[in-house]
Protein backbone atom coordinates (compact mmCIF):
# COMPACT_ATOMS: atom_id res chain seq x y z
CA UNK A 1 0.00 0.00 0.00
CA UNK A 2 0.99 3.73 -0.54
CA UNK A 3 2.53 6.10 1.87
CA UNK A 4 1.01 9.48 2.95
CA UNK A 5 3.20 12.27 2.89
CA UNK A 6 1.74 15.11 4.57
CA UNK A 7 3.73 18.42 4.84
CA UNK A 8 2.98 21.91 5.71
CA UNK A 9 4.82 24.39 3.03
CA UNK A 10 4.29 27.09 6.03
CA UNK A 11 6.04 25.23 8.40
CA UNK A 12 9.38 27.47 9.13
CA UNK A 13 8.63 30.28 7.23
CA UNK A 14 8.31 27.54 4.46
CA UNK A 15 11.52 26.19 4.66
CA UNK A 16 10.51 22.86 5.05
CA UNK A 17 9.73 22.49 1.41
CA UNK A 18 13.63 21.79 1.02
CA UNK A 19 12.85 19.09 3.39
CA UNK A 20 10.02 18.00 1.63
CA UNK A 21 12.39 17.65 -2.05
CA UNK A 22 14.52 15.49 0.27
CA UNK A 23 12.38 13.16 1.53
CA UNK A 24 10.76 13.00 -1.92
CA UNK A 25 14.31 11.94 -2.89
CA UNK A 26 14.49 9.84 -0.06
CA UNK A 27 11.11 8.02 -1.16
CA UNK A 28 12.04 7.65 -4.90
CA UNK A 29 15.77 6.15 -3.96
CA UNK A 30 13.90 3.80 -2.63
CA UNK A 31 10.71 2.96 -4.75
CA UNK A 32 8.07 3.94 -2.56
CA UNK A 33 4.67 5.19 -3.55
CA UNK A 34 3.19 8.06 -1.72
CA UNK A 35 0.81 10.80 -1.99
CA UNK A 36 1.42 13.97 -0.94
CA UNK A 37 -1.06 15.94 1.18
CA UNK A 38 -0.95 19.60 2.76
CA UNK A 39 -2.06 20.20 6.41
CA UNK A 40 -5.50 21.15 6.61
CA UNK A 41 -6.10 24.96 7.78
CA UNK A 42 -8.78 24.33 9.19
CA UNK A 43 -11.31 21.94 10.74
CA UNK A 44 -13.89 22.20 8.18
CA UNK A 45 -11.62 20.24 5.55
CA UNK A 46 -12.46 16.57 5.83
CA UNK A 47 -9.61 14.10 6.51
CA UNK A 48 -8.10 11.34 4.10
CA UNK A 49 -8.88 8.06 3.37
CA UNK A 50 -7.05 6.14 5.66
CA UNK A 51 -7.82 2.98 4.54
CA UNK A 52 -5.25 3.59 1.45
CA UNK A 53 -2.63 4.22 2.99
CA UNK A 54 -0.28 2.14 5.44
CA UNK A 55 1.53 4.80 7.48
CA UNK A 56 2.03 8.37 7.45
CA UNK A 57 5.11 10.49 7.14
CA UNK A 58 4.20 14.34 8.42
CA UNK A 59 6.74 16.69 7.89
CA UNK A 60 7.04 19.99 9.80
CA UNK A 61 7.30 21.05 13.59
CA UNK A 62 5.24 20.50 16.70
CA UNK A 63 2.55 23.31 15.46
CA UNK A 64 2.07 20.56 12.58
CA UNK A 65 1.39 17.87 14.38
CA UNK A 66 -0.81 19.54 16.54
CA UNK A 67 -3.00 20.73 13.90
CA UNK A 68 -3.53 17.70 12.17
CA UNK A 69 -4.15 15.80 15.72
CA UNK A 70 -6.87 18.35 16.19
CA UNK A 71 -8.79 18.96 12.98
CA UNK A 72 -7.97 15.57 11.35
CA UNK A 73 -8.29 13.29 14.42
CA UNK A 74 -5.25 10.63 15.77
CA UNK A 75 -4.48 8.67 12.70
CA UNK A 76 -5.14 4.65 12.69
CA UNK A 77 -1.91 4.38 11.02
CA UNK A 78 1.71 4.52 12.33
CA UNK A 79 3.25 7.96 11.67
CA UNK A 80 6.73 8.71 11.25
CA UNK A 81 7.86 12.63 12.57
CA UNK A 82 9.99 14.43 9.91
CA UNK A 83 11.49 17.55 11.21
CA UNK A 84 10.27 20.48 9.09
CA UNK A 85 8.98 23.40 11.53
CA UNK A 86 10.81 25.80 13.50
CA UNK A 87 9.83 23.90 16.68
CA UNK A 88 10.75 20.23 16.94
CA UNK A 89 10.81 19.32 19.91
CA UNK A 90 8.70 16.35 19.88
CA UNK A 91 10.38 14.66 16.51
CA UNK A 92 13.32 15.31 17.95
CA UNK A 93 12.66 13.60 21.19
CA UNK A 94 10.85 10.69 19.24
CA UNK A 95 13.68 9.72 17.05
CA UNK A 96 16.40 10.88 19.80
CA UNK A 97 18.00 12.94 16.91
CA UNK A 98 17.14 16.46 15.10
CA UNK A 99 18.95 14.67 11.81
CA UNK A 100 16.68 14.16 9.13
CA UNK A 101 19.10 11.59 7.21
CA UNK A 102 18.57 9.72 11.25
CA UNK A 103 14.70 10.14 10.96
CA UNK A 104 14.28 8.89 7.26
CA UNK A 105 16.66 5.64 8.20
CA UNK A 106 13.40 5.14 11.05
CA UNK A 107 11.03 4.77 8.37
CA UNK A 108 12.95 2.18 6.57
CA UNK A 109 14.77 0.57 9.86
CA UNK A 110 12.42 1.55 12.84
CA UNK A 111 10.20 0.11 14.89
CA UNK A 112 7.01 1.16 15.64
CA UNK A 113 5.46 2.00 19.60
CA UNK A 114 2.73 3.89 20.98
CA UNK A 115 2.76 7.39 22.73
CA UNK A 116 0.85 9.75 24.94
CA UNK A 117 -0.98 12.20 24.23
CA UNK A 118 -2.68 15.01 26.47
CA UNK A 119 -5.73 16.24 26.24
CA UNK A 120 -7.10 19.97 27.68
CA UNK A 121 -10.64 21.63 27.50
CA UNK A 122 -10.85 19.20 24.08
CA UNK A 123 -7.38 19.98 22.29
CA UNK A 124 -4.49 17.44 22.13
CA UNK A 125 -1.41 18.13 22.80
CA UNK A 126 1.91 16.01 21.81
CA UNK A 127 5.08 17.78 23.44
CA UNK A 128 3.61 19.92 26.20
CA UNK A 129 1.45 22.21 27.67
CA UNK A 130 2.33 25.83 29.20
CA UNK A 131 0.24 28.61 31.02
CA UNK A 132 1.45 31.87 32.43
CA UNK A 133 4.83 32.78 31.43
CA UNK A 134 5.51 30.12 28.88
CA UNK A 135 2.68 30.47 27.48
CA UNK A 136 2.89 34.47 26.82
CA UNK A 137 6.59 33.26 25.10
CA UNK A 138 4.57 31.51 22.49
CA UNK A 139 2.27 34.49 22.18
CA UNK A 140 5.00 36.88 21.41
CA UNK A 141 6.62 34.55 19.07
CA UNK A 142 3.27 34.29 16.61
CA UNK A 143 3.01 37.41 16.86
CA UNK A 144 6.53 37.85 15.54
CA UNK A 145 6.67 35.37 12.92
CA UNK A 146 9.96 36.34 11.85
CA UNK A 147 11.31 34.82 15.41
CA UNK A 148 11.98 31.06 14.39
CA UNK A 149 15.03 30.12 16.17
CA UNK A 150 16.29 28.99 19.14
CA UNK A 151 17.79 32.13 19.83
CA UNK A 152 14.80 34.11 19.45
CA UNK A 153 13.20 31.94 21.84
CA UNK A 154 15.80 32.63 24.55
CA UNK A 155 15.45 36.53 23.27
CA UNK A 156 11.50 36.28 23.67
CA UNK A 157 11.98 34.42 27.37
CA UNK A 158 14.49 37.02 28.31
CA UNK A 159 12.39 40.05 27.54
CA UNK A 160 9.51 38.22 29.41
CA UNK A 161 12.14 37.69 32.56
CA UNK A 162 11.51 41.17 32.96
CA UNK A 163 7.87 41.81 32.09
CA UNK A 164 5.53 39.18 33.17
CA UNK A 165 4.31 38.64 36.15
CA UNK A 166 3.31 36.09 37.98
CA UNK A 167 -0.78 35.30 38.77
CA UNK A 168 -2.77 33.73 41.25
CA UNK A 169 -4.12 29.85 40.59
CA UNK A 170 -5.79 27.08 42.02
CA UNK A 171 -4.70 23.58 41.45
CA UNK A 172 -6.20 20.61 41.93
CA UNK A 173 -4.80 16.88 41.22
CA UNK A 174 -4.54 14.06 42.92
CA UNK A 175 -7.13 14.85 45.45
CA UNK A 176 -5.11 17.81 46.19
CA UNK A 177 -5.96 21.02 46.34
CA UNK A 178 -3.23 23.85 46.38
CA UNK A 179 -3.31 27.88 45.60
CA UNK A 180 -0.94 29.88 45.27
CA UNK A 181 1.17 32.44 42.74
CA UNK A 182 2.01 31.18 39.58
CA UNK A 183 4.91 32.44 36.73
CA UNK A 184 4.90 29.23 35.23
CA UNK A 185 2.34 26.07 35.03
CA UNK A 186 3.92 23.40 32.51
CA UNK A 187 2.46 20.54 31.72
CA UNK A 188 5.09 17.97 30.21
CA UNK A 189 4.13 14.79 28.49
CA UNK A 190 7.72 15.47 26.33
CA UNK A 191 10.98 16.48 28.73
CA UNK A 192 11.90 19.70 26.30
CA UNK A 193 10.28 22.72 25.12
CA UNK A 194 11.39 25.42 22.43
CA UNK A 195 14.32 23.80 20.96
CA UNK A 196 15.46 22.52 24.10
CA UNK A 197 14.05 24.24 27.10
CA UNK A 198 14.66 21.11 29.69
CA UNK A 199 11.19 22.45 31.85
CA UNK A 200 9.97 18.78 32.78
CA UNK A 201 13.08 17.02 32.11
CA UNK A 202 12.17 13.98 33.27
CA UNK A 203 8.86 13.77 31.66
CA UNK A 204 8.14 10.94 29.03
CA UNK A 205 5.69 10.57 25.94
CA UNK A 206 5.92 6.52 26.88
CA UNK A 207 4.74 6.18 30.59
CA UNK A 208 1.56 7.15 30.55
CA UNK A 209 1.83 10.09 33.40
CA UNK A 210 2.49 14.09 32.99
CA UNK A 211 5.74 15.72 34.92
CA UNK A 212 4.28 19.33 35.62
CA UNK A 213 6.25 22.12 37.27
CA UNK A 214 5.13 25.36 39.17
CA UNK A 215 7.14 28.10 39.56
CA UNK A 216 5.65 30.63 42.06
CA UNK A 217 6.91 33.62 42.99
CA UNK A 218 10.37 34.58 41.79
CA UNK A 219 11.81 37.50 42.36
CA UNK A 220 13.56 39.59 39.18
CA UNK A 221 17.31 38.63 40.59
CA UNK A 222 16.62 35.13 40.77
CA UNK A 223 14.55 34.95 37.25
CA UNK A 224 17.81 36.10 36.00
CA UNK A 225 20.40 34.36 37.83
CA UNK A 226 17.80 30.91 37.46
CA UNK A 227 17.63 30.97 33.70
CA UNK A 228 20.26 29.01 32.26
CA UNK A 229 19.09 26.48 34.43
CA UNK A 230 15.49 25.85 33.36
CA UNK A 231 17.30 25.40 30.17
CA UNK A 232 19.60 22.85 31.09
CA UNK A 233 16.76 21.31 33.45
CA UNK A 234 18.57 21.42 36.46
CA UNK A 235 16.25 23.87 38.18
CA UNK A 236 14.07 21.12 40.31
CA UNK A 237 15.87 21.51 43.23
CA UNK A 238 15.20 25.55 43.76
CA UNK A 239 13.22 26.47 46.78
CA UNK A 240 10.56 27.99 44.51
CA UNK A 241 9.61 25.05 41.86
CA UNK A 242 7.18 22.32 42.70
CA UNK A 243 7.61 19.10 40.82
CA UNK A 244 5.24 16.68 40.58
CA UNK A 245 3.92 13.85 38.42
CA UNK A 246 -0.23 13.12 37.64
CA UNK A 247 -2.19 11.82 35.39
CA UNK A 248 -5.23 14.87 35.63
CA UNK A 249 -4.97 18.18 36.42
CA UNK A 250 -7.86 20.89 37.26
CA UNK A 251 -6.10 24.29 37.30
CA UNK A 252 -8.32 27.87 37.80
CA UNK A 253 -7.79 31.46 37.40
CA UNK A 254 -9.31 34.43 38.39
CA UNK A 255 -8.76 35.91 34.56
CA UNK A 256 -7.57 34.72 31.38
CA UNK A 257 -4.74 33.43 31.32
CA UNK A 258 -2.42 32.52 28.13
CA UNK A 259 -1.13 29.42 27.11
CA UNK A 260 0.15 27.35 24.51
CA UNK A 261 0.33 23.83 23.52
CA UNK A 262 2.78 22.45 21.16
CA UNK A 263 3.14 26.39 20.80
CA UNK A 264 -0.02 27.08 19.58
CA UNK A 265 -1.96 29.66 22.17
CA UNK A 266 -5.01 29.55 23.54
CA UNK A 267 -6.63 31.71 26.58
CA UNK A 268 -8.99 30.51 29.68
CA UNK A 269 -9.45 30.26 32.99
CA UNK A 270 -10.32 26.88 33.99
CA UNK A 271 -8.11 24.11 32.15
CA UNK A 272 -9.40 20.58 32.76
CA UNK A 273 -5.98 18.56 31.66
CA UNK A 274 -6.05 14.58 31.14
CA UNK A 275 -3.91 12.40 29.97
CA UNK A 276 -4.24 10.07 26.94
CA UNK A 277 -1.97 7.08 27.00
CA UNK A 278 -0.92 5.17 24.05
CA UNK A 279 -3.00 6.54 21.68
CA UNK A 280 -0.62 7.97 18.63
CA UNK A 281 1.56 5.04 16.98
CA UNK A 282 4.96 6.22 16.15
CA UNK A 283 7.72 4.95 13.96
CA UNK A 284 11.51 5.43 15.47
Amino acid sequence: MKTLLITNPCANGGRSLRVLRKVERFLSSHSIIWDTLQTPETRNIAPPNWLNYSRVILIGGDGTLHRLLNYWGIPPLPVCLISGGSGNDFSRLVHQSARIEIQLNHLLEGKTFFSDLGLCNGVLFATGLGIGFDGKIAEVLKNNSRWKSHLTYLIAVIIQIFKYREKPIRVEHDGTLTKGPSLLFTVGNGSEFGGGFKITPQASFRDGVFQCCWIEQVALLQRILHLSKMEKGTHTQLPFVRLFNAKSIHLQADERLVCHMDGEVYHWEDFAISMQAGVLELIA
